[in-house]
């Protein structure tokens, strides 16, 4: 639900009704295209030769290019719809993979993300992630550094 109020807010909103929208759209085309070509064309010498009319044809090439374009949208706006969900999921298969490597370094002096070394700030990126709290002390994520932000 979170993700989806995110796409909701996005200057591009590309929502899972919107996405199922271009899909019918995309499925009602190439119906069009088979049943132009089904109703309109003909078989002439008992069968021999297939007769379509030029304007047949061209339909056919036309809607034949706005279905192409209308997939090629959907796909790239399911993969940007995807993306977040997907990078989130890997990152917590990372976490969970780096929890038997790395130990936290204990933040004593409770340094804020900028006053942190590489060290502290690579490790905490690699046990907890970008989502780490560290991280998000004001609205945007703060890496502390530029070694960090290059690794997230």
């Amino acid at each position: 639900m979170n993700h989806n109020e995110e796409l909701s807010r996005a200057t591009i909103q590309i929502t899972p009704s919107r996405l199922t929208g271009l899909k019918d759209f995309s499925t009602f085309v190439g119906i069009a295209i088979n049943l132009i070509y089904l109703i309109f064309s003909n078989r002439k010498y008992h069968y021999k030769y297939l007769d379509i009319e030029e304007w047949v044809k061209d339909t056919i090439v036309y809607l034949g290019y706005v279905q192409g374009c209308s997939s090629f949208i959907l796909i790239f706006f399911f993969a940007i719809n995807k993306k977040n969900l997907i990078t989130k999921k890997k990152w917590r298969e990372y976490i969970d993979e780096n929890k038997s490597k790395y130990e936290l370094m204990p933040n004593n002096d409770r340094l804020g993300s900028d006053e942190m070394s590489f060290e502290m700030t690579h490790i905490i990126l690699m046990l907890k992630g970008p989502d780490a709290p560290e991280f998000n002390l004001t609205d945007q994520v703060n890496f502390g550094n530029w070694f960090t932000w290059s690794e997230f």
